[in-house]
């Protein structure tokens, strides 16, 4: 098995997983406080589902030979006025980008060649990355945030 093969597996189950616990959310728990996040977790499903395509996005930046341009200053910018805006959104919208954006972005991960995951680009804070790190921040990202999603779930 290639190792983006391997990588779009493992992305396949987190967010599996993701999508489970999102849908067996109740109302109240939709709008419960992840308290080390400081969002609730609607915003913090919806915060998974945009991650999706950002991720490609810089995968895409990587690919073209462009450094992804990003500081923790901007990160937590985008991420306060991604906070403001989905705080209104529609459960089932959420949900629904969840489900269409891990296909997408597991489509995209599975196509990466070998070369293609040994390239290596600048990203932000992070330094010299290769494209497999930046695909295996489509795992990381949305494993962070379930965590602290069960945590104010307590299940």
């Amino acid at each position: 098995m290639s190792a983006a093969s391997q990588l779009a597996d493992e992305y396949d189950g987190m967010m599996a997983e993701v999508i489970e616990v999102a849908e067996s959310c109740s109302d109240d728990e939709w709008k419960a406080l992840c308290a080390s996040e400081e969002r609730t977790v609607g915003v913090l499903f919806d915060h998974i589902a945009t991650g999706n395509p950002q991720v490609i996005e810089w995968i895409g930046e990587f690919l073209a030979g462009r450094p992804v341009v990003i500081t923790p200053e901007i990160l937590h910018a985008r991420n306060a006025d991604h906070a403001r805006r989905a705080a209104s959104r529609p459960r089932a919208k959420t949900i629904e980008d969840l489900k269409s954006g891990s296909a997408s972005t597991s489509r995209s991960i599975r196509s990466l060649t070998e070369s293609q995951l040994r390239q290596t680009q600048e990203f932000g804070w992070a330094g010299g990355q290769e494209v497999a790190w930046v695909a295996s921040a489509a795992i990381r990202h949305p494993r962070g945030h379930l965590k602290s999603i069960h945590e104010a779930l307590g299940r």
